[in-house]
């Protein structure tokens, strides 16, 4: 008989270990055991926590690019590259300024492993979102290394458009 036997004397309590941080939507580890941690920030930054601090300089920098003015839109996802190390992939989900969801691929930087080059953006996807709300964000890596994208059903309340349950549709 534990704690759990009795939710009444459960307790939790959260610390903030990391400030500095505006919004962040997804972190995740580079899978190059570096042990850092990359943060989305919804605005279209991603930071690298190391060691318990923020890096100065964010290691993506793609706000010029983000549109984040609906409370469900911004940088939304992230995931590295299952062989990251070799070739210096990761992904982003975001939704662009005109609102529409957008799967991008981009390589580190040449030259500083803690910097990625804006300019290497190669879009994969372009989805039409009908509304600024239920955009999905999600991004992971299968065990075979398909790379899974969540987008969300397109939004407004209860799908009036039934996205979600059209296997032609992308949304959902």
């Amino acid at each position: 008989a534990g704690p759990l036997a009795d939710p009444s004397r459960l307790r939790v309590s959260l610390d903030a270990t990391l400030t500095g941080l505006q919004a962040p939507t997804a972190v995740t580890g580079a899978r190059d055991d570096s042990g850092r941690l990359f943060i989305a920030e919804k605005a279209g930054r991603i930071r690298i926590e190391y060691y318990g601090g923020l890096l100065p300089a964010p290691y993506l920098d793609i706000s010029d690019r983000v549109g984040s003015t609906g409370g469900e839109q911004g940088l939304l996802g992230l995931a590295f590259h299952p062989r990251y190390r070799q070739t210096g992939w990761f992904y982003v989900n975001y939704t662009d300024l005109s609102g529409d969801t957008v799967i991008s691929r981009f390589s580190v930087s040449a030259t500083d492993r803690d910097r990625a080059d804006p300019a290497s953006e190669l879009v994969l996807l372009t989805v039409e979102q009908p509304f600024a709300n239920h955009n999905g964000g999600h991004l992971e890596f299968a065990p075979d290394g398909t790379l899974y994208v969540g987008l969300g059903d397109g939004g407004a309340a209860g799908d009036p458009g039934n996205r979600a349950q059209d296997p032609q549709s992308l949304l959902g």
